[in-house]
C-alpha cells in the first residue's frame, strides 16, 4: 500500500519538466539587469575585438554622393581614453536620439487619462452586454483584440466579464475565460486602430532605416492595413476554435450561478460614455477643421496633400492621444469618476509613471 501510494504521487515527467522551467524562471534577473549585463558584455567584447582589429564591410548610403556604396567600420574599444569619454558624453543624446520614448509619453497622456477614468473598461463592458448569444464568442474575440488600446484593460475586465457573459446565455463560463484569455493574450497588439504601440515599434523602425538611408521614413499608418486584417483573421479562428472544440469538450455547464445584473452599467456610467462620444465627435470635427479645408495648417504646404509626408500624418500620435484625452475627461466628469484638473493630471502623471514597469 505505502509503495502504490509513494507511486501514485511521484510526479510526471511533464510535471518534472514544468517544475524546472519554474525553477529557471524564477532565477531569471530583473530586466534592467539584464540590460545591464548586455552593456557590460558590450563593453568587454569591444576590448577584444578591437584587439583583434576585427572590421566588417556593409552596404550603406552615402548622403554626399546620394547612392549605396560599400563602408567599412573598425572594431573600437570601449575601455581606452577615447571609449570611455564616448560612454559618458553619449548617455543623455542616446535618450534623447530615441524617438520612442516622445512617442509613448505623449500618446499615455491621452490614453492613460481615459484608462484611469475608467472609459475603456466601460466600453469594454457595454460591447459585451450588448452582444448577440449567437455571436457571443466573436464579439468577444474581437473586444479582446482591441482591448490592447489600453495596456492590461483585457487582462483585468474582459477575462472574468467573458465567464459572466457565457453563464448569463446557459454556457460554460470556462469557455468564456479561455476566449477572453485567448483573444487577449495570443492577439495582442494587433488593433483596428492605431496605438500608442504603433508609435513606438514606427520610431523605432525608422531609427533602423535612416542607418542605411537617413532620407528615408515610414509614417505611423504604415502598419494600420496589415493589423485590420490581422484583426479579423485572428478573430475568426478563435471564434471557431472555442465554439467547434473548447465549449464541446467542457460539455453542458451544469452549475447554478446566477448572474444578477452585476455586470450592467450604471446611469454614472451610461451618462459617462455619451458624454465620451460627443466628445470624440466633436474633437473629430475640430481635427477635420485643422485638415480639410484648402491651406489647412495640418495639410503639407508646398502640396496640400493630407497622407504622405505631411503634418496630419507627422502629428497623428498627437491627434490620437487629444482623442483620448478629450474623451477621457469627458467620461470621467458624467461618470464622476474624474473630477477637476487635479484628477487629470494625477491620471497623466501616473501613467508616465507606468512606463517604468
Amino acid at each position: 500500500m505505502i509503495d502504490q501510494a509513494v507511486a501514485a504521487a511521484a510526479p510526471t515527467r511533464m510535471q518534472r519538466l514544468l517544475d524546472a522551467v519554474e525553477r529557471v524562471g524564477n532565477r531569471v534577473p530583473h530586466p534592467v539587469m539584464i540590460f545591464v549585463y548586455l552593456i557590460g558584455l558590450v563593453v568587454v567584447l569591444s576590448a577584444f575585438l578591437a584587439l583583434a582589429g576585427a572590421r566588417v564591410s556593409y552596404q550603406a548610403y552615402n548622403p554626399a554622393t546620394g547612392e549605396i556604396g560599400t563602408a567599412t567600420t573598425v572594431a573600437r574599444s570601449l575601455l581606452t581614453t577615447d571609449g570611455i569619454r564616448f560612454m559618458f558624453t553619449g548617455v543623455v543624446q542616446n535618450f534623447m536620439n530615441l524617438n520612442a520614448v516622445g512617442v509613448i509619453i505623449v500618446a499615455m497622456v491621452g490614453v492613460g487619462v481615459a484608462e484611469e477614468a475608467g472609459l475603456v473598461k466601460a466600453l469594454i463592458r457595454k460591447l459585451v452586454i450588448v452582444a448577440p448569444a449567437k455571436a457571443l464568442a466573436y464579439i468577444l474575440t474581437f473586444v479582446g483584440i482591441v482591448s490592447s488600446i489600453a495596456a492590461d484593460a483585457g487582462y483585468l475586465v474582459l477575462i472574468p466579464l467573458a465567464a459572466a457573459a457565457y453563464v448569463s446565455v446557459g454556457r460554460h463560463p470556462l469557455a468564456g475565460l479561455a476566449v477572453g484569455f485567448a483573444s487577449v493574450a495570443s492577439a495582442f497588439l494587433v488593433n483596428v486602430l492605431i496605438v500608442p504601440t504603433d508609435g513606438i515599434l514606427t520610431e523605432i523602425t525608422n531609427d533602423a532605416i535612416r542607418l542605411v538611408n537617413p532620407t528615408l521614413s515610414i509614417d505611423l499608418a504604415a502598419n494600420v492595413w496589415f493589423s485590420i486584417g490581422s484583426v479579423v483573421l485572428l478573430t475568426v479562428p478563435i471564434g471557431l476554435i472555442t465554439e467547434r472544440v473548447i465549449e464541446p469538450r467542457l460539455g453542458p455547464y451544469t452549475g447554478d450561478y446566477v448572474v444578477e445584473g452585476e455586470n450592467a452599467l450604471s446611469a454614472d456610467e451610461s451618462r459617462g460614455l455619451r458624454l465620451a462620444l460627443y466628445a470624440m465627435l466633436g474633437v473629430l470635427a475640430f481635427l477635420a477643421l485643422l485638415t480639410l479645408p484648402p491651406g489647412a495648417p495640418l495639410r503639407r504646404p508646398e502640396t496640400g496633400a493630407i497622407i504622405g509626408n505631411s503634418p496630419f500624418m507627422t502629428s497623428l500620435i498627437v491627434s490620437i492621444a487629444l482623442v483620448f484625452l478629450v474623451c477621457g475627461i469627458a467620461y470621467g466628469r458624467g461618470a464622476k469618476t474624474m473630477m477637476g484638473t487635479n484628477a487629470v493630471m494625477a491620471a497623466i502623471q501616473k501613467a508616465i509613471g507606468n512606463l517604468r514597469a
